[in-house]
């Protein structure tokens, strides 16, 4: 089978600006981890892009001729390799930041093109890329999660929240552009400053005292499998809050079990129809429950220490899943923790 992996920050779609350092960083992690998964399967034929800017990513793709990378060096020469991939492979697994659409615009092309996509459909991306639409259609189901608004609303809309405040783009992805207040009159001062444009693309999202975990699902049509529980490392600095990694499944059982986690992301995947595949749950674990906090509808750092805690190779289960159904997967009898460190 010929795969096309693509990830959109070191691709060379952004070639004709400056690379965000962190994004880059965090997407060659997830791409090397993803090739060295994929090469290891003989079924597969591989093509990446990447930006002539970067070194090249794995040795596994340059030394092996069943595999190609094609390096972009104009926006001209990113367009026309990318559909020549599109039209050349017979599915694509796409790694790309929710914001601004950009996932969502690159599975409808893969969509539209006829090509088998491993990974969430279009609606579902659409739906979890909008956090207040998220939130909206998760508490429509009784699932448990952060009180929000929009900020330009926040007059209208205003909450108490004791433990504090977070803002963040409605359509962000980590931890990238999000502020944290210790108080309303920090949170409205900021505001305050705003021009109204900002405050119609921000989120204001009630902060929880707890531990900042996630999920790491893989998603059928008709099941769930709970591949990791992990332990997010966020740190502040000033207001702002930086994403430095995780340790995956470094949640011990006793705090959030496997069980607790499937049936919330059962709950989840009935909620959201189209989730398939690799699939990411941010959540705050306080004594009382656990809430929600952003579903990613694509793959997330976490992955990059899956192989190891798993001693299985993720992307053989997501293709057995594609081709057989998740009963014929075998089952995972190590959950060991790994520190992923960004």
């Amino acid at each position: 089978m010929k795969l096309f992996v693509y990830e959109h920050i070191t691709s060379g779609a952004l070639i004709d600006q400056d690379l965000p350092s962190c994004l880059a960083r965090e997407g060659d992690e997830m791409l090397s981890a993803v090739l060295a998964d994929c090469h290891a399967l003989p079924q597969l034929e591989l093509s990446i892009l990447r930006d002539a800017r970067l070194p090249n990513i794995s040795n596994a793709i340059d030394d092996d001729v069943r595999h190609q990378c094609n390096k972009i060096s104009s926006p001209s020469e990113f367009q026309q390799l990318w559909l020549q991939n599109l039209k050349l492979c017979n599915a694509v697994f796409i790694i790309a930041p929710e914001t601004n659409n950009v996932l969502t615009k690159l599975q409808q092309q893969v969509h539209d093109h006829g090509k088998t996509i491993l990974g969430c459909q279009p609606a579902a991306i659409a739906l979890t890329t909008n956090k207040l639409s998220c939130d909206q259609q998760l508490n429509h189901h009784n699932i448990t999660t952060s009180t929000s608004c929009l900020a330009s609303n926040w007059p209208q809309q205003r909450f108490v929240q004791p433990d504090g405040y977070i803002m963040k783009p409605i359509d962000g992805a980590g931890c990238v552009d999000t502020l944290i207040f210790d108080s309303v009159s920090e949170l409205e001062q900021h505001l305050f400053q705003q021009p109204i444009e900002v405050l119609q693309h921000n989120l204001i999202q009630a902060y929880h005292q707890g531990i900042a975990a996630s999920l790491s699902l893989l998603i059928s049509e008709n099941d769930v499998l709970v591949l990791a529980i992990n332990q997010q490392q966020i740190s502040r600095e000033h207001n702002k809050l930086i994403f430095n990694g995780c340790v995956v499944n470094g949640i011990s059982p006793i705090i959030f079990s496997i069980s607790e986690a499937l049936l919330l992301a059962k709950k989840i995947q009935q909620a959201i129809p189209g989730l398939w595949g690799f699939v990411g749950i941010d959540l705050v674990l306080t004594n009382q429950k656990a809430i929600v906090i952003d579903i990613n509808p694509r793959l997330t750092t976490s992955y990059v220490g899956l192989k190891q805690s798993l001693s299985t190779n993720p992307m053989e289960l997501l293709l057995l899943m594609k081709e057989q159904g998740m009963k014929s997967l075998p089952p995972i009898m190590q959950h060991q923790q790994v520190d992923i460190i960004l």
